[in-house]
């Protein structure tokens, strides 16, 4: 989807400035932007505290960039042997977080361990249909160097 944009608005065809279906400025890079977020199932409130990954490809070894209202990371996953790991590593600000939803692609989860940089954090492990979702006790602010880490298993 996102070549075809950029083949059809393509500088030496029409005019680069003007995407009439994307309106007249940034559109075409927030259409690239959609696509890439929808690829990695990311979805953020930050009011709420709550944060998700549902990545469509590669989920059993995944990694993306992520931003979040006051900071920005990488987000990482692997998938194998009836485990889940995952890793939320923040570069820059800082990160909120209450809840963080996942989906371990069938495996059977019953149990969760939640770390901030080894220190272990209370949390509460909800089982739904589309994947699990971590409540933790208390919110945390993850800073710039830090890293939350999920092992959930059976």
């Amino acid at each position: 989807v996102m070549r075809t944009i950029h083949d059809r608005y393509a500088p030496a065809k029409r005019n680069p400035y003007n995407e009439v279906e994307f309106s007249d400025f940034y559109a075409r890079a927030m259409a690239s932007y959609g696509s890439f977020i929808a690829a990695c199932g990311f979805e953020y409130n930050g009011p709420a505290g709550t944060i998700g990954f549902d990545p469509v490809m590669q989920p059993e070894n995944f990694r993306a960039p992520f931003t979040a209202a006051e900071g920005w990371g990488t987000f990482s996953q692997t998938i194998a042997d009836s485990k889940m790991t995952a890793e939320l590593g923040v570069n820059w600000g800082s990160v909120k977080l209450k809840s963080i939803k996942l989906n371990p692609q069938g495996q059977q989860i019953i149990a969760a361990k939640v770390t901030l940089d080894g220190a272990p954090v209370a949390a509460k492990l909800l089982l739904h249909q589309s994947g699990i979702t971590i409540n933790l006790n208390e919110s945390v602010a993850i800073a710039a160097g830090q890293t939350l880490k999920i092992v959930a298993g059976n």
